[in-house]
């Protein structure tokens, strides 16, 4: 099969085909195929392909990585929330300001400083669209750009899309910041596939609210939010535990618990045997 493991996704994953949000997550470390055999999910090892297909999963998965489990349960912990912070900016910070920045009256009057200084010459709402589109391209660049060479993509890309861009008028400081933090969140999402429905989540919501301002803001946040609850995955729920709410379930995955604790396997799996491991004494 021709990228064979992309390949045989879309061959197994019922309907849903034009849905951004990843049904399954890809892995090439042992460990954590390891770590998801032990909860009761599915690896689909491909041929020709250095990847592991993890089956099923939930939105949750694709915001949690390894490394939460290499520190200790305080640190991991510390690590999950920024990143969970990071995933969320990723998606709503610029479509928050672009708000704000249309509708200041929504601001109090202590918040007024986060409006932008000036507006520019180009619409903010095609500022950001720019922005992000200029994103994508440096990063498609990049992938294609050989290695000795992407320093220097990279200071290209500062000079002519930073400071060039601000200074004939074609993008205000704020665009810039708040673009580049966006990023920050979208490479702190370890699922690639995630980072990318997240991006196009984004460009949903920014696009409602250029439009329509704090109306399309509510609209596509709903839309966004139906499109992920009526998600399944192998008819897994996409957004269990939230919905359906599950307490137990929830908790491990907002708090990093210590792995002796982790001794019973997600009752959403059906697994046979309910205790992934012998529990503490």
């Amino acid at each position: 099969i021709p990228m064979a493991e992309k390949s045989l996704e879309e061959l197994i994953v019922p309907g849903q085909i034009w849905n951004p949000f990843p049904k399954v997550r890809y892995t090439e470390r042992p460990d954590v195929a390891a770590h998801h055999l032990l909860e009761g999910h599915v690896l689909v090892i491909v041929d020709t392909s250095p990847s592991v297909i993890i089956a099923p999963v939930t939105y949750f998965h694709h915001v949690q990585h390894a490394e939460e489990y290499r520190q200790t349960p305080a640190v991991g912990a510390y690590i999950r929330w920024l990143r969970f912070a990071a995933v969320i900016a990723s998606v709503y910070l610029t479509p928050l300001w672009l708000l704000f920045a249309l509708s200041p009256e929504l601001l109090p009057e202590s918040l007024a400083f986060i409006g932008p200084k000036e507006v520019g010459h180009v619409p903010l709402f095609l500022q950001f669209v720019l922005a992000d589109i200029s994103l994508d391209l440096m990063r498609m660049a990049a992938i294609h750009t050989p290695s000795p060479l992407a320093t220097a993509l990279g200071v290209i890309a500062a000079l002519l899309i930073g400071d060039i861009a601000v200074k004939i008028g074609l993008f205000i400081p704020e665009v810039i910041l708040y673009t580049a933090l966006v990023a920050i969140g979208s490479f702190c999402t370890p699922s690639y596939e995630m980072a990318m429905a997240n991006r196009l989540a984004r460009l949903f919501i920014l696009f409602g609210t250029g439009w329509f301002r704090l109306p399309g803001f509510i609209i596509c946040t709903v839309l966004l939010f139906l499109l992920l609850a009526f998600t399944k995955s192998f008819n897994v729920p996409y957004l269990w535990p939230l919905i359906p709410f599950n307490y137990r379930a929830l908790k491990t995955i907002l708090v990093r618990s210590p792995v002796p604790v982790q001794n019973i396997r997600p009752e959403i799996l059906q697994p046979q045997d309910k205790r992934r491991q012998t529990g503490p004494a």
